[in-house]
């Protein structure tokens, strides 16, 4: 299975936090846009680990 490096991966992560940072204008906002960003991306690993990738 082809895995990306960890620097990779932080690399990605940081770029999303970045954006979200830029979008929210205030704490709830924030809080709000960083969860439903995790809820999507577990969602999205979910799918893919039961799909075998």
């Amino acid at each position: 299975m082809l895995e990306f490096p960890v620097l990779f991966r932080i690399g990605a992560e940081l770029l999303v936090g970045a954006s979200v940072l830029s979008v929210a204008n205030s704490r709830k906002e924030l809080a709000l846009l960083a969860g439903t960003f995790l809820v999507g991306l577990s969602t999205l690993e979910l799918m893919l680990h039961a799909g075998g990738f």
